[in-house]
């Protein structure tokens, strides 16, 4: 009995060791890759950070002109004189009150304190007291951060407010309803917060979730003018028109099956249709497991379902499926070598798409993930909570 005890806890110790070559090895490809990244970028610097910078820049100076396409692009100009077609604003106000005070800043102390104060708040809303683990190694070279390092951009903010939201959920819902509200930012990942508050029965959620967005809609439109957010609404027929005019530019980045649709040359009406059927079962499987309680297996379907239904998301929204994994493998470790193969695949399609298009890839695996996760059959009572999804 002692020498099996002794000999599980030997492969345990060999494994674990292990996983700590292969992340230790990732991260070794990850700084490799950053430094060929900065070394052949291309203008402007430091990706679409520089959007954002300039963003903060000019709405601290210009206000609710900040939806004057020709203005903003005329001021980034005076930035980067060599620029190209330059970046109009698509967020709501609120994002602003953030921006700006990135703005006062010069650019590279603005990016670290970016990329650092966003990783640090979606590893703290991901692992909570536990990410000193190799899990929160795993979050720190993970491709996903990576992609969200080398552009900039904001998935690192965005996965860090849904994930939060979700693992508050249970014991600090008001906290939960406030980082919900601030996801909207960025509307299209906040799609399935309704579902789960509603099918968890959350009111206190939902009411704090109301009332944060309430709240900075009104700090924005004191801050910027009252005008700002009917500047936003009259702006969405351009945004749109821009995004269909560089469709063929974006295609390749995009995590959607329209995206797949286009680009094998096929009607994307028909990757809506595909996409409505996938979203159709994300919502009431992840219906169904939220309403007997938000633990690691709701809050992991929860998160890839909004993957699965948002109209619009892209490779540098991924790290919140990277946070998805890391909730739901804490709670229930993989038995399976070929679950272990999806997810390689998964990530490794996530690196393809940075300069390649891979039509479906990631689109099929993420669904094809959450399905495991939904039907997985060492998975507890769909209600149980799990002490490692709690803050």
């Amino acid at each position: 009995m002692v020498d099996a005890a002794s000999s599980m806890t030997s492969r345990q110790g060999a494994g674990r060791l292990w996983i700590l070559a292969g992340l230790l090895a990732l991260g070794l490809y990850d700084g490799v890759f950053v430094v060929k990244w900065w070394e052949g970028a291309q203008l402007p610097p430091l990706g679409d950070f520089f959007a954002f910078w300039s963003f903060g820049r000019f709405a601290a100076i210009a206000g609710a002109k900040i939806y004057d396409t020709a203005a903003l692009v005329d001021y980034q100009r005076t930035l980067v004189p060599t620029l190209g077609g330059g970046y109009p604003y698509p967020y709501p106000p609120s994002f602003l009150l953030l921006l700006v005070p990135l703005g006062w800043m010069v650019l590279p102390a603005a990016y670290l304190c970016w990329i650092g104060g966003t990783f640090t708040l979606y590893v703290a809303a991901t692992l909570g007291r536990h990410w000193r683990s190799l899990a929160g190694l795993a979050l720190l070279t993970a491709p996903t951060t990576l992609i969200s390092v080398i552009s900039g951009q904001n998935g690192l903010l965005s996965a860090a407010l849904l994930v939060g939201g979700l693992r508050s959920l249970p014991h600090l819902p008001i906290l939960a309803g406030v980082l919900f509200g601030l996801l909207s930012f960025k509307p299209q990942l906040a799609l399935m917060v309704p579902v789960v508050l509603f099918a968890s029965r959350s009111i206190d959620a939902l009411l704090a979730a109301a009332v944060t967005i309430v709240v900075f809609i009104a700090a924005s439109s004191a801050a910027f003018g009252g005008s700002i957010w009917l500047d936003w609404i009259q702006g969405f027929p351009g945004y749109r028109q821009l995004l269909e005019n560089n469709q063929a530019t974006l295609l390749h980045l995009m995590v959607t099956m329209p995206a797949g649709m286009d680009a094998v040359g096929a009607p994307m009406i028909a990757g809506y249709a595909l996409q409505l059927v996938c979203a159709g079962i994300a919502v009431v499987l992840t219906w169904r497991v939220c309403a007997s309680g938000i633990g690691a297996r709701a809050t992991a379907m929860a998160i890839l379902a909004t993957v699965i239904v948002a109209p619009y998301v892209m490779i540098y929204d991924m790290p919140m499926v990277a946070a998805a994994l890391a909730i739901y493998w804490r709670a229930h470790p993989p038995a399976r070598l070929w679950e272990v193969a999806l997810v390689i695949a998964l990530f490794t399609s996530f690196l393809n798409m940075i300069e390649n298009v891979v039509p479906f890839a990631a689109a099929v695996l993420i669904f094809a993930l959450f399905l495991v996760i939904a039907f997985a059959r060492d998975a507890r009572s769909p209600g149980m909570l799990d002490p490692e999804v709690m803050p």
